[in-house]
């Protein structure tokens, strides 16, 4: 499995169970309910900022492709120029 995909599945079962404690917990409604907002912005802040997290690192990976087709690019006309010249 990924680490993406263990990642995203830990944040998960934290929201998940952050809810449900809160849920569970003796509260009143009103208590509950600014409880539940509150860990729900927590929750989206960890989503967003491990969604920024892998958006970086897919963006590093993109330029790093890309620099790796430039080069082979080179090589090739290179070699077609190479060839060419025979």
């Amino acid at each position: 499995m990924s680490p993406g995909k263990i990642l995203v599945g830990t944040l998960i079962a934290m929201g998940t169970g952050a809810v449900l404690g809160v849920l569970f917990a003796p509260d009143k409604g009103s208590v509950t309910r600014r409880k539940i907002s509150k860990n729900g912005l927590r929750f989206a802040d960890d989503v967003k900022a491990t969604a920024r997290e892998y958006a970086g690192e897919l963006g590093e990976r993109i330029e790093s492709a890309n620099e790796i087709a430039v080069g082979l690019t080179e090589k090739v006309q290179h070699v077609a120029d190479t060839l060419g010249r025979m």
